[in-house]
């Protein structure tokens, strides 16, 4: 895939991304019932599978692909982590201070999904040396 096909992939996420923080499908009462250590096993269990997936499948990423490229995703996925976890800190304070409610998960995912894209194109249009 060249850089201007991803420059136009990468617009699909993006707008996902929208649609999940303003929490478009509310969330549903759950059918099964899972204790919290049995929730942590599950998601832990599938977050260490699909990070060694695809910690496996970023190799063939990395030999396939231009170097600038993956150095743009890379630099994105670190800024989009990071302002994340400012934008949950931030949030976590307005519960506490003003009474915000909670966050749910499709809100955290879509604000990750969000700044990953957001600097995904910062970076191909400013340069990841600057």
């Amino acid at each position: 895939m060249n850089i201007e096909r991803l420059d136009w992939f990468i617009a699909l996420p993006l707008l996902a991304s929208l649609v999940m923080i303003a929490e478009a499908d509310a969330p549903r009462e759950a059918v099964v019932a899972l204790t919290p250590w049995a929730k942590g096993l599950i998601l832990g269990g599938l977050g260490l599978l699909f990070n060694v997936a695809v910690a496996a499948a970023s190799a063939i990423d990395r030999r396939c692909s231009e170097e600038y490229a993956f150095q743009i995703m890379a630099n994105a996925a670190l800024v989009g982590f990071a302002a994340t976890m400012l934008v949950n800190l931030c949030w976590v304070i307005g519960e506490k201070v003003f009474g915000l409610p909670e966050l749910a998960s499709d809100n955290i995912i879509g604000i990750l999904t969000f700044g990953w894209a957001i600097s995904y194109y910062w970076f191909r249009f400013k340069g990841v040396a600057r």
